[in-house]
């Protein structure tokens, strides 16, 4: 990935304007009463989409449609045969970003996870094609014309993305962000921006006047030299410079009245404006914890209040998928329980307490990986712990120890995907320290989850504020769409990652 540290980019020009421009009504009036179109910036996004989407069905009936020719199969084609597997693998790669002009598609996580998508979507086209589909007296093309064409497929739709990536980021049309700081929220967005990665330049402008001369975040920051009310009326589209967002780090009280009605029509005609919680939401999929409040549940954008159907729908396929999958494991944990007798021995199984939906406590179950009584020492398992046998690291690499949760799943003590279940121990300790910790038990807990494919294993408090970041934006977001953005996601982590 390539990184360039957020900076203020002094160097850009905003059509001319001059410190101590004023702004009056009339002129909101006048920009209210312009037809209003949609924000370029949002225009651009939809533009990317539809033109990648065009360009994957035209590669895969181009590569079909080849395969069959040059193999004089070309008989075979029917309808049904380039519509499905089009559509299986255009859903299973968009799961993962392929459609998302801010996916970082040179990252090595992403090509991974682009491939694994295929995979996956190819058992599931293969499914619906050879199984499904083989009614009736149209005859379906070779197996292996389709296994090829899959294969070219996915090779050509992640080299056309890095192809896209690396060209659009070498160019002068790679955004920028503008962010309206203060003193309370900028330093904490500045040293969060840092961490991120994100490639795009920022240039920090003064929430107040007070602010003129100081730095973002201490000695070696980006120094404030301009006021968002001396920049925001000249703010046009018109400017030349390719900003993607404006972003409010900053307490809306500390605005002057005039900056937040410009705000509302850049927002509304041009660009987007993000709050703080909508940026982190919309660019690193989590939650600014330092915003959270008593009410939060009670928000109206809650996904798991409006359609909480999902979760009996949820639960059901829980069960279907543990037993699916337990059945079709169960010799690999019968193998694995034997491995553990004769290595380590008695006993193979591993319980402890935990904490499940609505803090109501449950017993989960893993193969063991330490010494019997190694729970009662230190509460984390630190990397290269010498407490986990030389089996146990190998289980815990690849997640073959977490196999007997299914048995969880089962039972209703745990979904499939969900945050994951703390020890009762922990949770008390997370209780004091973590204000509104116990949102995170607003579901059930799962045996993955996006924290878990979001944020390496944590062995500290300061870990686990940034993976309860990452748990409750899965609670806000709850959906079969993130769920199966996970499942490919943790397939990713399970043959790529490091486990703990």
């Amino acid at each position: 990935m390539h990184v360039r540290p957020a900076e203020e980019d002094s160097s850009i020009s905003l059509g001319g304007f001059q410190h101590g421009a004023s702004i009056g009504y009339s002129m909101y009036s006048k920009e209210f009463s312009r037809k209003q179109k949609p924000p370029k910036r949002r225009r651009r996004r939809w533009l990317f989409a539809a033109f990648i989407s065009v360009f994957d069905m035209s590669v895969w009936i181009a590569i079909y449609y080849g395969a069959s020719v040059a193999t004089g199969s070309y008989n075979l084609i029917n309808v049904q045969s380039l519509a499905v597997p089009c559509a299986v693998m255009m859903i299973s790669i968009g799961l993962v970003g392929a459609y998302r002009n801010r996916t970082d598609f040179a990252s090595l996580r992403y090509a991974s996870e682009h491939l694994i998508a295929c995979i996956f979507g190819y058992f599931i086209s293969a499914f619906l094609l050879y199984v499904v589909a083989t009614f009736g007296p149209n005859p379906t093309s070779s197996r292996a014309i389709f296994s090829a064409s899959i294969i070219a497929f996915g090779l050509v739709t992640l080299l056309s993305r890095r192809f896209f990536w690396f060209a659009r980021h070498h160019s002068d049309s790679a955004g920028k962000f503008v962010a309206i700081v203060d003193e309370l929220v900028g330093p904490r967005f500045y040293q969060e921006y840092l961490k991120s990665g994100q490639h795009q330049k920022v240039r920090y402008v003064a929430a107040a006047g007070s602010m003129l001369g100081k730095t973002v975040a201490g000695p070696g920051t980006p120094e404030l030299r301009v006021e968002a009310s001396h920049i925001l009326p000249h703010f046009d589209r018109e400017t030349g410079v390719s900003y993607e967002a404006i972003i409010l780090a900053a307490d809306v009280a500390s605005l002057e009245p005039k900056v937040i009605q410009r705000l509302g029509v850049i927002h509304f005609e041009e660009m987007p404006v993000y709050s703080i919680e909508t940026f982190y939401e919309n660019y690193w999929s989590k939650i600014p914890l330092e915003l959270i409040g008593p009410a939060w549940p009670l928000e109206a954008d809650f996904v798991l209040v409006q359609h909480s159907v999902y979760s009996s729908i949820k639960r059901f396929l829980d069960f279907l998928v543990a037993c699916v999958v337990f059945l079709f494991l169960l010799p690999v944990m019968i193998m694995v329980a034997l491995a553990i007798k004769l290595i380590d021995g008695f006993p193979f199984i591993y319980s402890q307490e935990r904490v499940g939906l609505h803090m109501v406590p449950f017993r989960l179950y893993k193969f063991r990986t330490m010494p019997p009584g190694s729970d009662k020492g230190d509460s984390y398992t630190r990397e290269k712990d010498v407490r986990v046998t030389r089996l146990g690291s190998f289980l815990r690499k690849t997640r073959l120890d977490e196999l007997p949760q299914l048995w969880n799943v089962l039972c209703g003590d745990m979904s499939m995907i969900g945050p994951r279940a703390e020890w009762t121990r922990l949770v008390d300790e997370y209780e004091r320290q973590i204000p509104y910790y116990h949102f995170r038990h607003l579901v059930r807990p799962g045996i993955s989850g996006w924290a878990q494919v979001n944020y390496p294993y944590g062995a500290s408090l300061e870990d686990t504020l940034e993976k309860l970041s990452y748990d409750l934006y899965y609670i806000r977001n709850f959906s079969l769409r993130l769920d199966a953005e996970v499942l490919l996601k943790t397939l990713h982590v399970v043959f790529f990652g490091k486990g703990q």
